[in-house]
């Protein structure tokens, strides 16, 4: 699974294990998220396997591989809610600390995200996470989810990189920016030009390159959008610079 789209709702249920009423947490991804149903590896193969729209919210019933990012993204940010056990991601009880069962939390936790999303109370994480081991429940509730993309206009294309995955699989990062919102946004094509991520970042270069580093992407080479354009020619020194404080070396 890969997504941008992810929302933490708290739930409220009885432990099975100590019995006490206990505070934890679902995870519910939406409809921009991306699965893929081969069998492969997230840190080679991030182009070669072709990757669909989830297309509708699902409940994570499983969460697991890639735990740096499990433990990174969730397990840190919600320590009292959720722990690593048995390789993937549980919710817990806040009491005793015993997993909460997927069928105690599975109602409970879609029933939160709608009534939340109805109230507007919800909110997007908007983090790019992305494992290799998931098991999605989806539903649809009639709720209301605040799209975040870079669709509506605005923006243009300053930038394309050239990229590669660690197992050589050719793909593009394109670098998107609108004046009016002061907005950048990245969007992310693999095999056959198909997008497998589309995201803003509000004027933060910096979080563009943490995503093209999460996904394990080696720049390649950089191409103007217009060659003779001077904002083309700002994005790519500013873009360059961002790509050097994180740590990034240039090829002369």
């Amino acid at each position: 699974m890969l997504t941008s789209e992810w929302y933490v709702v708290p739930i409220s249920v009885d432990c099975a294990g100590c019995g006490a009423q206990t505070r934890s947490a679902g995870i519910i991804v939406g409809p921009s998220s991306f699965t893929n149903a081969a069998d492969f590896d997230l840190d080679s193969d991030v182009f070669e396997k072709p990757w669909d729209p989830l297309e509708a919210f699902g409940l994570v019933e499983k969460l697991g591989g890639r735990t740096e990012n499990v433990e990174r993204f969730v397990v840190k940010r919600y320590h009292s809610a959720f722990a690593m056990q048995e390789g993937g991601l549980k919710a817990v009880c806040e009491h005793c600390s015993d997993s909460l069962p997927g069928a105690l939390i599975r109602v409970a936790a879609m029933d939160s995200f709608v009534r939340l999303g109805q109230r507007r109370l919800l909110k997007n994480e908007r983090l790019m996470f992305f494992s290799s081991n998931v098991v999605l429940t989806q539903f649809h509730g009639g709720t209301w989810i605040q799209e975040s993309g870079i669709e509506g206009g605005g923006y243009s294309l300053l930038l394309l990189c050239d990229a590669e995955d660690a197992s050589g699989g050719e793909g593009v990062v394109e670098l998107w920016h609108s004046v009016e919102r002061n907005d950048y946004a990245v969007v992310i094509k693999g095999r056959g030009d198909r997008e497998m991520l589309r995201r803003g970042f509000s004027d933060d270069l910096e979080q563009v390159v943490a995503d093209v580093t999460g996904l394990g992407l080696v720049l390649t080479q950089l191409h103007l959008a217009q060659d003779e354009s001077p904002y083309c020619e700002l994005a790519r020194s500013l873009f360059l610079s961002a790509l050097s404080r994180a740590g990034y070396q240039q090829d002369e």
